[in-house]
């Protein structure tokens, strides 16, 4: 399967973080923007993210309390739910004659988004409502930034004035929205209709994203005993639904009694509030309504009489949602897509009309408007699916994402293979999202280290890792979702793959998009295939240094090599320090197998009072008379206190990770010739060693000068080591991967 044939065979965000940030809660789905802000994070959850929804309580319901089941819903909707508290009064009127986009602006958010973004990265980061824009300043670059506009606030002004009513809520100029839009990576509009006049305002991409319930088909009631068509007129307590209902009236009264049409028009909701002076026998009014399905079950159709307004109508799309005949303004239908005539009246004459000829017609009449209704939905729902796709690529084509395929070790604490994942996500958590997949060792290591789970956050792991039946519940509370190695990396498609373990997966990937890093000196000997994938855009072999064994793999194939350290973050890394309780200074042989020269420093360590013992790669009792000790194990003892480092130590090539951790621990390290990758070996370097003489040298002046010595002799070596000059050189490879080759990693 291709790559962009797994993705759709997959969810489009497995494993993803999301959050969202919002002036109005998820729970309950009492109102239009509620429903839609539910929507769309439940969305992104079915998808496979996880999702983070920042609750910054702005509306009158949350000023004075804490309702609690509203927050207990959203606690056990997401998968971490805050709510930011207001540390200003909200909602004050403009300083000038329009609102300034940041004029409502709490630190508050600010604050708690700094600390956010510092201990988790997200995939996207979506915020609603322009006037809360400046929270996307907060994301880092590695984050898409999504603007859920909701409605266009420029231009609102004017449009109530004409309505002649006051200036309400937030209203700002286009100077002031363009910076709002700006600040986006991708803008969501309401409808085609503002997505078009929103996109002269900015240079991002903006797209419509209506919004729609699920659909659910109402059964409608029995026909009126005494013949009325019973019309309902749903709103809520605003002066634009005011003016809007009163409008219509006074053209629809005269149009009704001429007709001697029998429709009753019924108007629910808390806009009744204002229409309390209406006399009209066509008029009944409901009042409030505490569930809408109970409204919509007496009516034999809905009227939409809305000509001049902001945003989404979200009675509209109730309307179609639910299976109901609808008669509507065309204004009032922008944003779904008609599938009828009467769904795009031109004028409030033209509506009347149509209700009161509605009124003589037979039953199936309201049925094929019924039937209309189902198609808007579906068309609607067509249009916000291709939405969501749209953002989805424009998304994942920014998405820098690294993946790194590692053993269960890399999670237990104390191991080598711990500390390179760890400097890993260190290193680029600022650059890129950090994606960790577990494909060999043991589930039990997971959960025996949960600890480092919620440090690293993003955690997955092969379906086929042993031990995974048995821990699997325990993964799951942890947040750690198991997959096909394959199927998840096409749905990934990281931009770099770093393999520090091996799985059949890896190598059966078909990725033309991805860089795959394999780490040389984490991967086990038994692990490493002579066969180079082909799936992959490049294929990099990684090391501190070119070995002949790497070289002649390079030379007959089409992978490249590219030195690097093995740690990407160059902080000091915690450790106990174990004393050497002997008394005698000890001198640790790297890569003491079997080999002449080892014999020869043995010698040379006798002669000279030291205790030498080897490091190889594998465990073994002698070589050259020195006892040895298996590599990642010596380095392991000695982070964990159980063995004090050495002295000093002799390195004779092929032990790059061992040689770096020790030159981490500030051990002074001889070179001797083609010994490494390290600036020791240039000329002039006191511990450098490139004759049998020159070796003697080195290890006489060690044995005999105070211990203070050798290290002041290393010090411009431990400098370039732990400096940016030192490694830059290394990193220009593998940053340029994530086009951050000026970045600053250590």
């Amino acid at each position: 399967m291709s790559a962009q044939g797994a993705r759709r065979a997959m969810k489009a965000w497995p494993g993803a973080r999301v959050a969202v940030l919002s002036p109005s809660p998820t729970h309950p789905q009492d109102f239009g923007n509620r429903k839609r802000i539910h929507r769309i994070c439940r969305r992104y959850v079915e998808e496979g993210a996880r999702l983070t929804f920042i609750h910054y309580p702005a509306e009158m319901e949350w000023r004075g309390q804490l309702p609690f089941r509203a927050a207990k819903g959203m606690e056990c909707a997401w998968a971490h739910n805050f709510t930011v508290a207001p540390s200003r009064y909200l909602h004050v009127d403009p300083k000038g004659r329009f609102h300034e986009i940041d004029e409502w602006w709490d630190e508050a958010i600010g604050i708690f988004l700094t600390w956010l973004f510092s201990v988790e990265t997200f995939d996207l980061f979506i915020v609603n409502y322009s006037w809360l824009s400046k929270a996307l300043e907060y994301a880092p670059p590695n984050t898409f930034r999504i603007l859920d506009t909701h409605d266009k606030f420029s231009g609102r002004r004017e449009l109530l004035e004409s309505l002649g009513l006051q200036p309400e809520f937030f209203y700002t100029d286009e100077a002031q929205e363009s910076i709002a839009l700006g600040r986006a990576d991708l803008v969501w509009a309401i409808k085609q209709e503002e997505a078009e006049q929103l996109s002269q305002l900015c240079k991002v991409p903006v797209l419509a994203m209506p919004h729609l319930d699920d659909f659910r088909q109402l059964e409608r009631p029995a026909p009126d005993a005494d013949g009325y068509l019973r019309v309902g007129i749903i709103g809520a307590r605003n002066n634009i639904n005011r003016i809007n209902i009163t409008e219509f009236l006074s053209i629809a009264d005269p149009i009704f009694r001429r007709n001697f049409a029998p429709v009753k028009l019924m108007i629910g909701g808390s806009v009744c509030d204002l229409l309390q002076e209406i006399e009209s026998p066509f008029v009944e009014l409901i009042g409030p309504i505490d569930r809408v399905e109970d409204f919509y079950r007496r009516i034999d159709c809905v009227a939409v009489p809305m000509h001049r307004s902001t945003g989404l109508k979200i009675k509209t799309g109730e309307a179609i949602s639910l299976g109901l005949p609808v008669v509507s303004m065309a204004h009032a239908f922008e944003g779904y897509e008609a599938a009828s005539p009467l769904h795009r009246m031109g004028d409030f004459q033209e509506m009347a009309e149509t209700l009161a000829d509605l009124a003589f017609e037979p039953q199936p009449r309201l049925d094929i408007l019924a039937t209309a209704s189902a198609q808007a939905h579906r068309r609607t729902n067509a249009v916000i699916a291709r939405a969501f796709r749209r953002s989805d690529a424009l998304a994942l084509d920014r998405r820098r994402l690294v993946a790194v395929a590692v053993c269960s070790r890399a999670l237990v604490f104390g191991s080598v293979e711990h500390l390179a994942l760890r400097s890993t996500i260190d290193a680029l958590r600022d650059h890129a999202v950090v994606e960790t997949i577990v494909v060999a060792g043991h589930a039990g290591d997971i959960v025996a280290h949960a600890a480092f789970v919620d440090r690293a956050r993003r955690v997955l792991v092969a379906d086929d890792l042993p031990g995974l039946d048995e821990h699997r519940e325990q993964l799951a509370e942890l947040g750690v979702e198991a997959f096909d190695v394959g199927s998840l990396l096409a749905g990934l498609i990281p931009m770099v793959l770093i393999a520090d373990a091996l799985h059949p997966g890896l190598w059966a990937a078909d990725m033309p998009q991805t860089c795959l890093l394999l780490r040389m000196e984490l991967l086990a000997a038994g692990d490493f295939s002579p066969r180079v994938p082909a799936g992959y855009r490049q294929v990099v072999l990684s090391a501190p240094s070119l070995t002949p064994e790497l070289a002649a793999f390079v030379d007959g194939s089409e992978a490249e090599f590219e030195a690097a350290p093995i740690l990407w973050h160059a902080p000091s890394f915690p450790w106990r320090r174990a004393r050497n309780m002997t008394g005698r200074r000890e001198l640790a042989v790297l890569g003491a197998g079997q080999r002449a020269i080892t014999s020869m420093v043995a010698d040379m360590a006798e002669a000279n009072g030291l205790d030498a013992h080897g490091v190889w790669r594998a465990e073994q009792g002698a070589s050259g008379g020195l006892t040895c000790f298996e590599a990642t194990r010596y380095v392991e003892d000695i982070l964990n206190g159980i063995r004090p480092p050495p002295e000093f130590a002799i390195d004779l090539g092929g032990l790059a990770l061992c040689r770096e951790m020790l030159d981490r621990l500030r051990v002074p390290v001889v070179s001797i010739h083609r010994a490494g990758l390290h600036r020791s070996l240039e000329q002039g370097s006191p511990l450098r060693a490139s004759t049998e003489i020159e070796l003697w040298n080195v290890m006489r002046y060690l044995s005999l000068s105070p211990s203070a010595d050798p290290i002041r002799a290393s010090e411009l070596d431990w400098q370039y080591l732990e400096g940016d000059g030192g490694w830059q050189a290394l990193w220009w490879r593998c940053t340029d991967y994530l086009d951050m080759r000026d970045a600053e990693l250590l």
